[in-house]
């Protein structure tokens, strides 16, 4: 089944910051029309989420000392955080959801900007290969033309 026709059986879900957990929520019509336990699926959904927050709030963390100790920032810490992001929307894809809202969430529970993280998703989505990034490379090379960075890395390293 391709990408496309998967992504359109996908249901969106929605999490909510509850007691230093979150919770789930998918629209009325999905849990009506799911072959699966909602009630489990809920669960597993709002785990996956809980556990890719922890993940990458401890890479923003890594990212923020750097910034705070004035060194220059990896771009490969960079390139972890939206590999971590990545990795959120497969487990949830395995899960038959995708998050509605994925900036919003993020941006809310990582207490970090929308306009930075469309910047490190759009750096690992051209560039999904961690080591096509050179050791050396500080992210201030790459905030600006983000893509056509990504873009001139994936080429040079293959």
């Amino acid at each position: 089944m391709g990408e496309e026709a998967m992504r359109d059986k996908l249901a969106f879900v929605s999490f909510e910051p509850s007691n230093e957990h979150f919770t789930a929520f998918l629209p009325m019509e999905e849990l009506i029309s799911s072959d699966n336990d909602p009630e489990l699926m809920l669960r597993k959904a709002a785990e996956v989420y809980e556990h890719s927050i922890v993940k990458m709030r401890n890479l923003v963390k890594e990212i923020q000392d750097f910034r705070d100790n004035r060194k220059l920032l990896p771009a490969r810490k960079v390139w972890q955080l939206g590999d971590a992001i990545f990795e959120l929307q497969h487990d949830l894809n395995n899960l038959s959801l995708q998050l509605d809202g994925l900036y919003d969430h993020l941006a809310r529970d990582l207490g970090v900007k929308r306009k930075w993280l469309e910047k490190v998703i759009i750096f690992r989505r051209y560039l999904p290969d961690e080591n096509a990034v050179p050791q050396s490379l500080n992210w201030g090379r790459c905030e600006k033309g983000t893509r056509r960075v990504a873009e001139n890395l994936k080429r040079d390293y293959h």
